[in-house]
């Protein structure tokens, strides 16, 4: 397992997967990091964070941060719906965030948050519209990520990750929300549809993909970057990581999209729910907040903080979409009981 910190200096991704990171649980567990009130347990995506973000917390607080990476939103709600203790804070997407809260393995935050800091579209979420459970903590998009000098012109609907033109130089996401919801649009529906004769019809819409797929899998930018990969499902603020490509693009199609936001929560068993608080402020101030975009190449809810991202990070369409674009966007919202048949679909699709 590297060191928690030395981690934090290799590119990053936003859903990297590491099996060290069970390992990692229990090693903490056994050490007494539960024991310590000056510790805080933060359960994140790996590398989805600023290289110094950590270490400056620990020196401004006193307070010792154990890094765990996760590998899947999946995997966070499975451990903390069986009862796996230690985690003091997490981070975690918007659709999830809201079955956290309706089967209670989240707790109100204790302390109010400043949300007049964040953007305006941040500040009263469908998720959680008050700020009672969570606070933003990064942003991006969903779209198609290309070779520019294979795919002319570039892609401007789903329809492209399903024609088959490129032949097997595909690859899409291994996050049922993203792939099945591109191919609910693809379809013409809601990204966010229940309905099963539309859930059925985006599912044989990626069986019959499935001809054209390399590999289902949240690390694509190094297929694109050796060109193993013609078009490639993908989050925006990855593809930071091909800058030294030119030849990489990333487009987000006509039909409109999913502006994805992941959120910093803390579990109802925490054992250090203070210290989770005190990272949640500290984070706020847009000089760290910025750090991080700084860092990972995605975008932070703090509208302050753009004066301390870099310019070139600002100007990225990657990460601060055009309005016209945004205009497009939708979050991706709580399946409720539909979740069954999500799973039962994905599980089919994926055999």
């Amino acid at each position: 397992m590297k060191d928690r910190l030395n981690i934090l200096g290799v590119r990053p991704s936003r859903r990297q997967f590491l099996q060290a990171a069970s390992l990692f649980s229990l090693g903490c567990l056994a050490g007494g990091c539960l024991d310590n009130p000056n510790t805080l347990n933060f359960y994140n995506w790996s590398l989805y964070i600023g290289p110094n973000t950590v270490k400056e917390f620990e020196q401004a607080s006193g307070i010792h941060v154990n890094y765990e990476m996760c590998s899947s939103a999946d995997v966070m709600f499975a451990k903390l719906k069986i009862g796996t203790e230690g985690y003091d804070l997490i981070v975690t997407p918007d659709y999830m965030l809201r079955r956290l809260i309706r089967q209670n393995l989240v707790q109100r935050l204790p302390k109010p948050v400043p949300g007049e800091r964040l953007y305006e579209r941040l500040r009263h979420p469908p998720w959680d519209p008050n700020q009672e459970w969570s606070i933003p903590y990064l942003w991006g998009t969903v779209g198609i990520a290309y070779l520019k000098d294979q795919v002319v012109p570039a892609p401007d609907s789903w329809k492209a990750l399903f024609d088959g033109k490129y032949g097997r130089s595909v690859t899409m996401l291994d996050e049922k929300r993203d792939t099945l919801g591109a191919a609910l649009i693809s379809q013409g529906f809601s990204g966010n549809s229940v309905n099963p004769e539309e859930l059925q019809k985006a599912k044989q819409a990626l069986l019959a993909q499935k001809e054209w797929v390399r590999r289902y899998t949240s690390d694509f930018v190094d297929d694109l970057i050796r060109h193993e990969t013609t078009l490639a499902l993908a989050w925006s603020g990855d593809l930071h990581q091909a800058a030294s490509d030119p030849t990489v693009g990333y487009a987000v199609p006509k039909e409109g999209s999913f502006l994805f936001v992941d959120n910093m929560a803390i579990p109802r068993s925490a054992p250090h729910p203070d210290a989770a608080m005190k990272f949640i402020l500290y984070y706020m101030q847009p000089e760290v907040a910025a750090g991080v975009t700084n860092g990972c190449g995605y975008a932070n809810p703090i509208e302050a903080s753009e004066k301390f991202v870099r310019p070139e990070i600002l100007a990225d369409p990657l990460t601060y979409p055009s309005k016209e674009t945004m205009e497009r966007l939708v979050f991706q919202e709580d399946l409720g009981a539909g979740e069954k048949l999500w799973d039962q679909i994905w599980e089919e699709v994926k055999r």
